[in-house]
């Protein structure tokens, strides 16, 4: 069961440049509160905060009580982070308003456990395909992770997402036959070919020697040949 994180919020009324930047390096990050209840409301949040908030077990899929200014708590799930493409700093966030009876739709990550004998007996690789699930439940019921058991795996063999199994009234929503992860083969190193047999290097003296041979007996055989028209 999911636990309620608090984060307090500000209301933002200057939508400019400028002032988002003046936000960011004063510790803040820009965001909009969206959803059935309420209309689009930009604001913004405490950074140091708002990491705290999703810092824990349940990551972006916390239950986060957002008090903006002095009104009533709203509760709230992050919909997406954004984030600079270098520092990968966040720099701004999206809330979507939630009712605790009604089921939400959020991608919940994936756990391995186990050992595979295709690894540990025949040295092969696990690659994932993919890393979260996207999954539909109600906002208590969002579970920290999907696990996904690799003990009777062996090299070729693959999870698809109708082998994740998942506990209560949880629906996943993904591709029955997607595939999760393969244990591939581990990689044969190939043996260097060898190389071409090298040619032995022509001595340049030789090679002079002979053209001066070719040259003196064609210079001969001209020589034979006016002679021989002279008689």
């Amino acid at each position: 069961m999911a636990d309620e994180v608090k984060l307090s919020a500000q209301i933002r009324k200057d939508f400019s440049g400028r002032r988002l930047n003046e936000l960011r390096r004063s510790g803040s990050i820009p965001g909009i509160l969206y959803g059935p209840d309420t209309d689009n409301l930009p604001l913004y949040v405490d950074a140091k905060e708002l990491r705290q908030a999703i810092s824990t077990d349940r990551g972006e899929n916390a239950l986060i009580g957002l008090k903006i200014g002095n009104k009533k708590a709203v509760m709230t799930i992050i919909r997406e982070l954004q984030f600079h493409p270098v520092t990968m700093q966040i720099i701004h966030v999206d809330f979507v308003q939630i009712r605790m009876t009604e089921t939400v739709e959020v991608e919940v990550p994936i756990e391995v456990v186990g050992e595979a004998p295709g690894i540990k007996t025949d040295g092969g690789v696990l690659e994932h395909i993919i890393r979260r699930i996207s999954v539909r439940c109600l906002p208590m019921d969002i579970p920290e992770s999907l696990t996904v058991d690799i003990s009777g795996l062996n090299v070729d063999d693959y999870i698809q997402v109708k082998d994740i199994k998942v506990v209560g009234d949880i629906e996943i929503l993904d591709d029955p036959e997607l595939i999760v992860m393969t244990l591939s083969a581990p990689t044969e190193l190939k043996e260097p070919e060898e190389a071409d047999e090298v040619a032995e290097p022509s001595i340049v003296g030789e090679e002079v020697d002979e053209d001066r041979e070719e040259a003196e007996a064609a210079e001969e055989e001209v020589s034979g040949e006016t002679e021989d028209s002279k008689e």
